[in-house]
């Protein structure tokens, strides 16, 4: 069996965070190497981790999750972001495109396509 595909998880909502890690843990092909709460602590485990994917929220407090977007794909740059959004608007889907998205999932449907937008991503 190949090896799990590495998460690090962005998320200020405790009660989202608890529940994607009680879903993600279910699925042997993804382990989830950490989890951060605020923008500055994002960046800094992107960095030391390098994971395969990266779940982002774009809505949290103090620097948003679209405004810490180019900084965690700076430290970085080969992980998949995925952002996770209740922002369905192309608008937002754009102009995190812009700074460094690789995919959205809309928290309204993370348990249909979560998974799959995974382990489907590109591999480099």
């Amino acid at each position: 069996m190949a090896e799990a595909v590495t998460v690090l998880l962005i998320d200020d909502q405790p009660l989202f965070v608890q529940y994607l890690l009680r879903f993600l843990g279910t699925e042997p092909r993804i382990e989830i190497v950490g989890v951060a709460h605020k923008a500055e602590e994002a960046v800094t485990l992107s960095q030391a981790l390098q994971p395969e994917v990266i779940l982002l929220d774009l809505s949290m407090p103090g620097q948003s999750g679209m405004d810490v977007l180019p900084k965690i794909r700076e430290a970085a740059p080969h992980s998949y972001i995925i952002v996770l959004t209740s922002h369905d608007s192309e608008w937002y889907q754009d102009q995190a495109r812009r700074r460094g998205a690789d995919a959205f999932v809309s928290k309204h449907e993370v348990l249909e396509r979560l998974v799959q937008v995974i382990l489907e991503r590109p591999v480099q």
